[in-house]
Formats: C-alpha cells, structure tokens, sequence
C-alpha cells in the first residue's frame, strides 16, 4: 500500500467518509503499551512533562478522543506513528491501575519506513499546537520525499520544493496549508536557531513576533543576553517585547551602504587578477616612453591615468565616509 493510498484513507476527510471504509483498512485494536515503540522521528517534538500531565487528566476525565495510529512491524510488536503524547499520557494513568495498561489505536500494516516518517511529520502537523520549531522540523522532514516524487511523479516537475511539501501535507491530512507559508516557518526557524537558548524557548512558546526573531537574529550573543534580561525583568506583551527587542538591537548599527558601496567599486577597480597578470617586475616602474614597446612585445601596459583618477575619487569617497 502506497503513502498515498494510507494518506487518502486516514486523513481528516476520509475519516468523515464512510466510503473510504476506514474501519476496515485501519482496524482499531487494544495494544499492551509494552508493544509499542516509539518512532525515532519524534525526537523532533517536544514532549513536556506538564503538557503530558494535564493531558492524562483530559483522558482520565472525557476518554481518549482521537485515537493513535500505529504500524505493524514486520519482526512483531508495533510502532507509534501519530500519538506519542497520548502514548505517554496513558503510561502514566497506567501507574494508578492496570485499566490503562493498554492503548486503542488504528493499525496500519504494509508501510515502508520512509512512508511512517512521512505520516509522522504530516500527522503531527495538523494535529498538534506545534511550535514554529517544530513546524519547520516536520516540512523539512519532507525533503526526501519531495525528491522521491521528483523522481517517479512528472506532475511535480517545474513545482518549488515548499509547493511540493504543502501538497503532500494536503494529500497526508486533508487540511490545506501554502507553500509560501511552509518557506516561511522554515527560514524562521532557522533564525530561532541562531538564537540563544533562553531566546529559542521564548520563541517556541510563540511570545516572539517575526520581526523580534529577525532582530534578535541579527544581533551578537552580548545584545540578545542584554535584551533577555530586561525582558525578563517583567512580563510583557508580544507588542511590547517587540518594542523592547527593537530599542535594545537599534544600538548596533547596520553596515553604511555608502561604505559597502564604495567597498564594491574598489573591488571591481581591484579585480584579483589584475594581481596575477602583472609580472614580477612592476610596470610602474617602467618608463612611460617604453609603452609603445611594450605593447609590441604583449606586455601589460600601466594603468590608464583615467583609471587612475578614478581609484583616487573611489579611494577619497571611502575614506570620507568612513570619517563621517
């Protein structure tokens, strides 16, 4: 059975659809919690002690609602795919008594590994408050199955790799998200990354605005610790945190575009190898009157006196900006 095939019959829409015969395909089955593995993937997100308490309670009091999807391994026992939350909720009502020693989950069987990554990752999507870490982490996930598809599938050709994503995340759960969306979290990320780690949980827990992160992002180690502690001092809004990072980052300031400018008209003055053609012997030093000659003989002539003024106005703008 394809991921497609898995996909078209567990996502959220063929779960509403009585023709999709769910039930049959993915038949609900008590597994002992001892039988489950978790899925490596997982690692990816995040599992708080807190968060699995107050879900526990939840299940304690209205049952469990959505029920975990797990394959079957071929060596026997099975592998949680989309429930690992659920899974750790219900190992610890599990230490109050033996009625939670075992789980209800779907089973899917006949999956390839790459195929259970990719529900993991699509599932999880959809189904879970991910943080903007951990939303990055499940499309970047879908990078080698973009390129599976580039390979068998002509009807991505031409697409953008976060195009080919969203439209896997749609075949996978139903639910529509854009491509420009999917390019966005992940270079987001990539900021959070770059952050300090008290930054990093700030912003995963979604106090953190873009245009903070991308502040922040810009800014040294000293600047982001400066900025942290005086946030911290109070609590503050998600507005007023931006304000703050923005107040605290303005004092580094960014690269005068005069100077960067200048700098790249030197460079293109300058070419490197200019260096490498001239020979040992500095045709500065050469009389100007042996010109003609050395042009007979193939050798590089001076520098024209147009160039030559040229570098001098480059070479006093720069120097003049860099005094201002």
């Amino acid at each position: 059975m394809s991921a497609m095939e898995v996909a078209n019959g567990f996502s959220i829409s063929g779960l509403l659809d009585a023709s999709a015969q769910t039930a049959n395909r993915f038949p609900v089955k008590e597994i002992p919690l001892d039988d489950i593995s978790e899925h490596p993937g997982n690692v990816a997100y995040s599992m708080d002690e807190e968060g699995i308490v107050r879900l526990a309670e939840s299940i304690e009091r209205d049952g469990l609602t959505d029920l975990p999807l797990v394959r079957r391994l071929q060596g026997g026992g099975f592998q949680m795919i989309s429930g690992h939350r659920r899974m750790a909720a219900f190992k610890l009502l599990a230490q109050q008594g033996p009625s939670y020693s075992k789980l209800p989950c779907r089973v899917i069987a006949d999956i390839s590994d790459e195929q259970a990554l990719v529900l993991l990752h699509t599932a999880n999507f959809f189904t879970r408050a991910l943080t903007v870490t951990e939303r990055a982490a499940a499309t970047k996930a879908l990078g080698i199955q973009v390129e599976q598809m580039r390979a068998t599938d002509p009807t991505v050709a031409g697409m953008r790799t976060e195009d080919v994503k969203a439209r896997i995340v749609e075949e996978m759960t139903g639910r529509k998200v854009s491509g420009k969306t999917i390019k966005r979290e992940e270079a987001l990320a990539d900021k959070v990354a770059k952050l300090i780690p008290e930054w990093r949980e700030v912003a995963d827990s979604g106090e953190l605005s873009a245009k903070a992160i991308d502040a922040l992002e810009k800014s040294g180690e000293a600047t982001q610790r400066s900025a942290f502690d005086k946030w911290a001092e109070s609590p503050r809004t998600k507005a007023a945190t931006t304000e703050l990072v923005a107040s605290m980052t303005a004092s580094e300031p960014a690269a005068d575009k005069r100077l960067v400018s200048a700098s790249a008209a030197l460079s293109r003055t300058f070419p490197r190898t200019l260096t490498r053609q001239i020979p040992r012997q500095s045709t500065a030093s050469r009389s100007w009157p042996a010109r003609p000659r050395m042009r007979s003989q193939g050798s590089p002539m001076p520098m024209g006196l147009g160039r030559t003024r040229h570098i001098r106005i480059v070479a006093s703008n720069s120097l003049r900006i860099t005094t201002q």
